[in-house]
């Protein structure tokens, strides 16, 4: 295939618009008459989790049993943590790649509006499912006051992160349960 460099740049620009891969299936469909039988576009929904907001009720410290302290009285200090978490979410679509007939064109453009946005407005549904708040009673022992609340604070932060990592992941593996996602959009028009 000989082609004028004009033809090369717009080859180019459709690469970095949609990708290697589709403009490959592209080329290997291409007719000879101007025009190929279909195009694969996709988009990227992404999501910026906050990590979660942790508030911790105040503090209550009251002498309790089952310390081995050697120099004081045992402690065990309770409280609730409560974490709110927040995700931004950012869908990115593809452009309507340039060359198309006005066929072509509105048929991309029906396809973005009809298919993959839709599609990508779930995965956005799917990832804000980390979004939410939850409150746990937790308590942690220690020898003396101050010791007791510095072990409840390391198991609040230790909840708070475990719970967090959980909440993304588990997020992140339910939008990614619907793909992949291959439609190809007919150009034969």
């Amino acid at each position: 295939m000989n082609l004028s460099a004009p033809e090369v740049a717009d080859l180019i620009a459709l690469q970095q618009t949609v990708g290697n891969r589709a403009v490959s299936q592209l080329v290997a469909e291409y007719s000879g008459a101007g025009s190929a039988a279909y195009v694969s576009l996709h988009g990227k929904t992404r999501g910026d989790y906050d990590g979660g907001v942790s508030k911790v009720s105040p503090v209550k410290v009251v002498p309790a049993k089952g310390c081995d302290c050697p120099d004081g009285p045992c402690y065990s200090a309770s409280a609730t943590l409560q974490v709110t978490y927040s995700v931004d979410v950012t869908i990115g679509m593809p452009d309507v790649p340039s060359g198309l007939t006005d066929c072509q064109e509105k048929r991309v453009r029906a396809f973005l509006r009809d298919v993959l946005g839709p599609h990508e407005k779930e995965h956005a549904r799917r990832i804000r499912t980390y979004n939410g708040v939850t409150k746990r009673a937790f308590s942690a022992k220690g020898c003396g006051q101050e010791a007791a609340i510095d072990a409840a604070q390391t198991k609040a932060q230790e909840m708070h992160d475990s719970e967090a990592e959980k909440r993304k992941q588990d997020a992140e593996t339910l939008s990614l349960a619907i793909d992949p996602f291959n439609r190809q959009i007919d150009l034969d028009c």
